[in-house]
């Protein structure tokens, strides 16, 4: 199978699969045969002209989009976040803005009142004004500069709620990624203990039963 032409590939990219497909494995298999440390030159392949630290970037990748794939859960956190994806900082930063563009997005948000009617606005829709009576509202009035200081109060009430959600879920995504990393490695020292006792054949093909 050819690797994808893009720098960053997603794990749609590795396994050329479509975003609303089903997951199959079968690419899965074919690229751990052909990225397996235990088939590093030892093969025909186009895959021998690479040097290992590419393959072995190669296999991880592959690993990582297996892993996220064939989990429902982790499948969606990455759909939404780019959870267990790329680095960290990443991962942070697109669950911060996805986040924010949730709340922009929102029904009732009110992320776009600039001027006081628009508050007024925002302010009778959230306490249900729509359903009173239609008596007419006495004009209320409030100076320029206990507007401005009330507009300051809910800006800073709410970018302290959004960065405290943000920095939890931020927390949660860091958790998954490390965890992501912890299995890659707890299966890297299982390859090696294993290698003293079968074949480089019989190590891939243990290696695939396990994943099945």
């Amino acid at each position: 199978p050819a690797w994808p032409a893009s720098n960053n590939p997603t794990p749609y990219d590795i396994f050329a699969q479509s975003r609303h497909a089903p997951y199959s494995k079968k690419m899965f298999y074919q690229l751990v045969k052909l990225y397996h440390p235990d088939r590093h030159g030892h093969g025909s392949s186009s895959s021998d002209k690479l040097s290992r630290g590419t393959k072995l970037e190669r296999y991880r990748l592959v690993i990582a989009a297996n892993t996220i794939l064939s989990d429902p859960t982790k499948k969606r956190a990455y759909d939404l976040y780019g959870a267990g994806w790329g680095s960290k900082s990443d991962m942070c930063n697109e669950g911060w803005r996805e986040m924010d563009r949730a709340w922009r997005r929102g029904p009732g948000s009110a992320a776009h009142n600039a001027t006081w009617e628009d508050w007024e606005r925002w302010y009778e829709q959230r306490d249900g004004g729509a359903g009173r009576s239609k008596e007419k509202q006495q004009p209320l009035y409030m100076s320029n500069g206990l507007f401005v200081a009330s507009l300051a109060v809910f800006v800073v009430i709410g970018s302290w709620g959004q960065a405290t959600r943000a920095g939890q879920h931020s927390v949660h995504l860091i958790e998954m990624r490390e965890n992501s990393s912890n299995n890659i490695s707890e299966d890297m020292w299982r390859r090696r203990r294993e290698k003293a006792y079968l074949t480089r054949e019989d190590r891939v093909e243990n290696f695939l039963r396990q994943r099945e």
